[in-house]
């Protein structure tokens, strides 16, 4: 019994596909599944039930998981123990995170990491939808606000201030904002598909405020630009609104009564698989932000 086909075995499982875990463990497809069938052959047992859409565990095969499950994490873990030794860490890194946090927050911190790293490459997907990460590969999400309950492990790496906005056109012409609740009176844009209603921390218990909202899009830019074009009120990171406000195109809505800020987090499926590069990626990740003008600046807070 080979303990490599064992590893594969195991990453299939985990995976629930051939294809997600070839890509995880970069390899053929054809080659895990030849490696699969050598492992039955020696054990005289079938594993997997193979269909054109699932992977299905055999008792056997449940079993043979089971067991072997935490003795290759360990294996993986002494591994990556002396691979993190290394003086170059080299390889592909995969991550995926909102388009405007990478542009407006993190791009330095990719930026400096491979100046730091040269031989790792960076393959970051720019995209607000919730990606599978072990389905699609993906080695470290970063993700904003609530999360859905799942098996990732979720590390919080800052939170982001925000407030709202209007442009100075809308303000004048609008119904007088004086306090939350006056904003029913008001058109308010918001975002697709997120938990995160409209609340004040310094307001009758925070409780939601319920405005007209003729806009919702998953895109802070798009927000952005039509709030700037009198279209309505729009809730923004402080960082992300600043810019504008500088320039006269937005001004803040209600400074008084404070927004909850807004959580963001790293995910990655397990801390025993994390792989070096993750890892180096994580650390440098904090240490960057750590000096990060903005978080000197209260635009965002980090963990203590």
């Amino acid at each position: 019994m080979n303990l490599d086909d064992l590893r594969y075995f195991v990453r299939v499982v985990e995976a629930n596909s051939f294809t997600a875990a070839a890509e995880r463990l970069g390899t053929q497809k054809s080659t895990l599944s030849r490696r699969i069938s050598q492992l039955e052959d020696s054990l005289g047992i079938r594993l997997l039930q193979r269909t054109t859409r699932k992977l299905h565990l055999t008792p056997d095969g449940e079993e043979l998981y089971e067991r072997c499950r935490p003795l290759i994490e360990d294996l993986e873990d002494a591994r990556h123990s002396l691979s993190a030794a290394q003086p170059e860490p080299q390889g592909r890194l995969r991550l995926t995170m909102p388009t405007e946090l990478a542009l407006a927050l993190l791009d330095d911190v990719l930026a400096s990491f491979l100046e730091q790293h040269p031989k790792i490459q960076l393959e970051v997907e720019l995209t607000s939808r919730v990606i599978d990460l072990i389905e699609e590969g993906i080695d470290l999400a970063i993700r904003v606000g609530p999360l859905e309950d799942s098996s990732l492990i979720a590390r919080p790496i800052a939170k982001v201030v925000r407030g709202l906005y209007a442009a100075p056109e809308y303000l004048a012409t609008a119904a007088p904002l004086r306090t939350p609740t006056d904003l029913p009176a008001h058109r308010y844009l918001g975002l697709l598909h997120r938990n995160d209603p409209l609340q004040f921390e310094n307001w009758e218990g925070g409780e939601t405020q319920l405005t007209e909202i003729p806009l919702r899009t998953n895109s802070l830019t798009l927000m952005r630009y039509m709030a700037s074009r009198g279209f309505g009120i729009a809730r923004l990171p402080r960082f992300y609104a600043q810019p504008l406000v500088d320039a006269g195109k937005l001004q803040p809505v209600l400074p008084d009564y404070q927004v909850p800020c807004i959580q963001v987090n790293a995910l990655y499926p397990s801390r025993r698989h994390l792989s070096p590069r993750t890892r180096l990626f994580l650390d440098h990740l904090f240490m960057a932000l750590q000096s990060h003008p903005w978080a000197n600046s209260g635009l965002i807070s980090l963990p203590g």
